[in-house]
C-alpha cells in the first residue's frame, strides 16, 4: 500500500467488480493557451472593452481626509437638472469629448486586430448634457462613417424650450405671481417653460378658475350678524387640561339655558350610572360617542350653538388628552375667544400648570391663533370648600402666565369661580348663605360669555370656507361642515375646492344658529350641500371652498413664515421634519431653509443664514411641505396665514405666513 497507488477494487463477486482510475480524472483538463486566445477580437466587441490607465496614480504618500470631503455647496441652478430637461433631445449626438461611433472597416481578406492603445468610443443616446469625461485619447480610427439616429426627427417632440432658471432656492419649480392670471398658462403651453410639479391639466384648471368671473358685488346683500335680528355671533372654544370638567361644565351651562330637556339629563344619568360614571352626565351632552363615553375623555370636537341676551355663540368643545392636541388645534383655529377651564383640586392644579400638563400648552396656542379674549373659569372649586385663598393663589399664577408668557392683556383676562357638577355661578348668582358669596362679587359665567365681544370680520374678502367635516359624499353631491373665514356664500354660487380645483355649486346652506338660509356671512359656521362631479378621497378635511376669479386661492408647497420658536431641547435646523398644522389642515412639511434670526420686540434681523433656531427665538424661515395645500399669506387672509408646527407629539413653534413662494 505504500506509494502511490492507482487502482482499487472492491471484495464483491466477480460480476460486480468494478475498476476505476483516479487518472482518468485528469486526462482531459490542459490548462495551456486557448483557441480561443490565438483569434483577434472583433473591432464590434473591442469598442465595449475598457483599458484600465495603468500611468494614473490613485494614491498619494501623504493621504488627507480633508480632500476626499469636500465642502457643501449650495444647489444652484447650474448644478440642477430639473424635470424642464429630461426631455430636451435637440442634441442627439454624443457630448462633448466623445467620439462618434465609427463602423469597422470594411475588409474580406484579413481581420483587423483590435486597437489596443486607444480607448473605444463610447455608444450615447443622451437625453441630457453629461458631464465630460477626461479626454484620454484622440477620435477612433474606423473611418468617417456616422450612424444614423434610432429616433429620427427627435425635435418635433420637444416639450419646453432651454429652461430658464429663477433665482429660487429651490430650482425644481418656477416661480409664479402670487395671484393667478387669467392667461398665465399660455406662454408655458406655447413653447414656453412649463413649470415642474403641474401638468398642463393642472395649468388649464387654474388658468380657467382664475379668470372665471364671481358673482357681482352688487348683485350681493352682505348682511352682517347684527342686521338680522340684533345679536353677535361669536365662536368661543373650551380648552384646558384633561379631566379638567370641560364637558361637564358645558353640559351643565346647556341644561341651565333649557337647550337639554329634563328628560334626555334623566336619561344620560341612569346610563352613567349603570356605567360606573354617574358623574358624567352632564358631560355626555357633548361627548355623544360610545367611545368617548367608554374612556370618559373628550376626543373630537363637539360643536353647539346658544344664544344670551346680546350674542349668538357657537360653543366648540375641546378635547384636553395630550393625544388630542391636533383637533384641539382645529377647534381653536376657529375660535374668536377661548374659554380656559382650570381644575381648583389640591395637586390637580399643579399638575396641569407644570411642563408636562396641557394648561400652558393650550394657552400658548391659543394667543398663536389669534384669540386675544380669554375666559378663566376655575372649576372644582366646591372640592376645595370654595376656599377664597385657594382661588386667587391660582389667579395670581395664571395672570402672571397669561400676560407675561402668552401675550394676553390684562384687561382681556377674566376670571370666574364655577362648579360644573353642582352649577353653581353658571347662569345665575349663588345664594346669601352660600361659601361664594361672602367674597366674591363678579360676574357669573354665563354673564362673562355675554360680556365678550366679537371680532371684526373680513365681509369684503374673497370667499374662503374652511372645510371641518366631510358628512356625506356621493358622486354627484357631498355634503360638508365648515366656517367662512371670509367673504360670503349664497345658494346657486358656482365655487372651487383648493387644492384640488374641483369644480361645484351651492345648493343648500345650513347655519348652526339659524335653521336652511339662502346666504351665510364671514364668521357663521354651518353645513354646506353642493353638487358636482365628486371623485373618491378628492375632498376632505382642510381643504378651502373659493370662488372664481383673479382673487382666487392659489395652491403652494413652498412659503416664507415667520417663526417662534417654544421652548424646545433639540434645535431647529435646516432639514428638520414636522407637521404643520393650518386651520384645519394638518400636512407633513420640511424647514427646508433659515433665512435669519429676528428680535421678537422690534423684527430686526438678528443674524443672518443661521445654523439653527433654539428656544424662544425668532426667526424666517423657509417650508415646504409634501403637497399643495390651501395656505395664503397672513395679510391676505388671516385664518389661512396662522400656522403651527409640530414634531413627535409637541408643538415646537408658531407662526404667520408672509409669502407663498411656490
Amino acid at each position: 500500500m505504500s506509494g502511490r497507488f492507482s487502482t482499487f477494487s472492491w471484495t464483491l463477486p466477480s460480476s460486480l467488480i468494478v475498476e476505476y482510475d483516479l487518472d482518468d480524472d485528469y486526462d482531459d483538463d490542459d490548462y495551456g493557451r486557448s483557441y480561443e486566445d490565438d483569434i483577434s477580437m472583433s473591432p464590434g466587441s473591442a469598442q465595449y472593452i475598457r483599458r484600465r490607465q495603468t500611468s494614473t496614480s490613485h494614491t498619494s504618500g501623504n493621504l488627507h481626509l480633508g480632500a476626499f470631503i469636500p465642502e457643501e455647496e449650495p444647489i444652484t441652478d447650474d448644478h440642477y437638472h430639473g424635470e424642464e430637461d429630461l426631455f430636451q433631445m435637440d442634441d442627439i449626438g454624443p457630448p462633448p469629448g466623445f467620439p462618434a461611433r465609427q463602423p469597422p472597416a470594411q475588409s474580406t481578406s484579413t481581420v483587423v486586430p483590435p486597437v489596443i492603445s486607444e480607448p473605444a468610443p463610447t455608444r450615447t443616446f443622451a437625453i441630457h448634457q453629461l458631464p465630460t469625461p477626461p479626454e484620454t485619447s484622440s477620435s477612433s480610427t474606423f473611418g468617417n462613417f456616422t450612424e444614423k439616429p434610432v429616433l429620427p426627427n427627435v425635435s418635433t417632440i420637444r416639450l419646453s424650450e432651454t429652461a430658464s432658471r429663477s433665482s429660487s432656492k429651490s430650482p425644481s419649480r418656477s416661480k409664479t405671481p402670487s395671484r393667478l392670471e387669467p392667461n398665465s398658462t399660455q406662454g408655458a403651453l406655447q413653447g414656453g417653460t412649463l413649470p415642474a410639479n403641474q401638468s398642463s391639466h393642472r395649468l388649464n384648471q387654474l388658468a380657467a378658475i382664475s379668470s372665471a368671473s364671481s358673482t357681482p358685488k352688487r348683485a350681493r346683500k352682505v348682511v352682517s350678524d347684527s342686521e338680522k335680528d340684533g345679536k353677535q355671533l361669536i365662536n368661543v372654544v373650551v380648552v384646558g387640561h384633561v379631566d379638567a370638567g370641560k364637558s361637564t361644565l358645558m353640559g351643565h351651562l346647556l341644561y341651565e339655558l333649557d337647550y337639554v330637556d329634563q328628560r334626555t339629563i334623566h336619561k344620560y344619568r341612569n346610563e352613567s350610572s349603570h356605567a360606573g360614571k354617574a358623574s358624567f352626565a352632564y358631560a355626555w351632552v357633548l361627548d355623544d360617542t360610545e367611545q368617548e363615553r367608554a374612556r370618559g375623555v373628550t376626543m373630537d370636537i363637539a360643536r353647539t350653538a346658544f344664544e344670551t341676551a346680546t350674542k349668538k355663540v357657537v360653543l366648540l368643545d375641546a378635547p384636553g388628552h395630550k393625544d388630542f392636541i391636533p383637533n384641539m388645534i382645529t377647534g381653536a383655529s376657529q375660535a374668536d375667544a377661548a374659554i380656559l377651564v382650570i381644575n381648583a383640586t389640591n395637586g390637580e392644579f399643579e399638575t396641569g400648570f407644570e411642563n408636562g400638563g396641557q394648561t400652558r400648552e393650550h394657552a400658548m396656542l391659543l394667543r398663536s391663533f389669534g384669540i386675544s379674549q380669554i375666559l378663566v373659569a376655575i372649576n372644582k372649586l366646591d372640592t376645595v370648600g370654595w376656599s377664597k385663598q385657594r382661588y386667587d393663589a391660582i389667579v395670581v399664577q395664571i395672570k402672571n402666565f397669561l400676560t407675561k408668557q402668552a401675550g394676553f392683556q390684562s384687561n382681556k383676562c377674566t376670571f370666574v369661580p364655577v362648579s360644573g357638577l353642582d352649577g353653581d355661578n353658571l347662569t345665575a348668582k349663588v345664594g346669601p348663605d352660600h361659601q361664594l358669596n361672602q367674597w366674591y362679587k363678579g360676574p357669573t359665567l354665563l354673564e362673562a360669555i355675554d360680556a365678550l365681544k366679537a371680532p371684526k370680520r373680513m365681509a369684503e374678502g374673497p370667499l374662503r370656507i374652511v372645510i371641518t367635516d366631510v358628512c356625506k359624499t356621493q358622486t354627484n353631491s357631498i355634503s360638508l361642515a365648515g366656517k367662512i373665514e371670509s367673504g360670503d356664500v349664497m345658494a346657486g354660487d358656482k365655487v372651487y375646492f383648493m387644492p384640488t380645483a374641483v369644480a361645484a355649486t351651492v345648493k343648500y346652506l345650513t347655519s348652526d344658529t339659524e335653521s336652511q338660509c339662502d346666504q351665510m356671512c364671514c364668521g357663521e359656521q354651518g353645513q354646506f350641500t353642493l353638487t358636482g362631479v365628486f371623485e373618491p378621497d378628492t375632498i376632505s378635511t382642510g381643504h378651502v371652498i373659493v370662488t372664481g376669479g383673479p382673487d382666487t386661492l392659489k395652491p403652494a408647497k413652498r412659503f416664507l413664515v415667520r417663526l417662534v420658536v417654544f421652548d424646545i431641547q433639540i434645535p431647529i435646523m435646516k432639514g428638520t421634519r414636522a407637521e404643520l398644522y393650518c386651520h384645519s389642515m394638518c400636512e407633513p412639511c420640511t424647514l427646508i431653509h433659515l433665512r435669519s434670526a429676528i428680535n421678537k420686540s422690534d423684527g430686526t434681523v438678528v443674524k443672518t443664514k443661521p445654523r439653527c433656531l433654539s428656544r424662544n427665538m425668532s426667526g424666517m424661515v423657509e417650508i415646504e411641505t409634501d403637497h399643495e395645500v390651501a395656505i395664503e399669506p397672513y395679510t391676505v387672509c388671516r385664518a389661512l396665514g396662522r400656522i403651527t408646527i409640530r414634531r413627535s407629539g409637541n408643538t415646537i413653534a408658531v407662526g404667520i405666513v408672509e409669502q407663498t413662494l411656490a
